[in-house]
């Protein structure tokens, strides 16, 4: 399932189901305009029942500010909150000016990022 378009700078969310974890691929700009519908994802997510576990794969992120890296942070942390597990996978250069702020388990790959979240559940 897709996130509807919006103005400013584009940032896409992809959500599928792999290997019983749920998969949300990021695209475009991680930028303060796009973090209220990367938040309305997050909390969907969390809200969901039992132990979930989420690999997020930022593989296709191409620009980001410190406002999206705390996103990501604070996304992990709510899902943590409720039972849950996230880990990113394909950390960005265009984060990386923000490594300090970005307190996340992270994988090299999604396949990996699947692959640790299964010896946690």
């Amino acid at each position: 399932m897709s996130d509807e378009a919006v103005s400013g700078l584009p940032m896409s969310i992809d959500i599928t189901i792999e290997r019983g974890c749920i998969v949300v691929r990021l695209g475009g700009h991680l930028v303060i305009d796009n973090v209220p519908r990367l938040n309305r994802w997050i909390n969907r997510i969390g809200r969901l029942e039992g132990r979930v576990l989420v690999a997020m794969d930022l593989r296709g992120v191409v620009g980001c500010d410190s406002i999206g890296v705390d996103a990501l942070v604070d996304g992990a942390g709510r899902i943590r909150q409720s039972g849950g597990f996230l880990i990113a996978a394909n950390y960005p250069d265009a984060c990386a000016a923000f490594a300090a702020r970005a307190v996340l388990e992270t994988r090299a790959s999604v396949r990996d990022a699947i692959d640790e979240l299964h010896t946690w559940s």
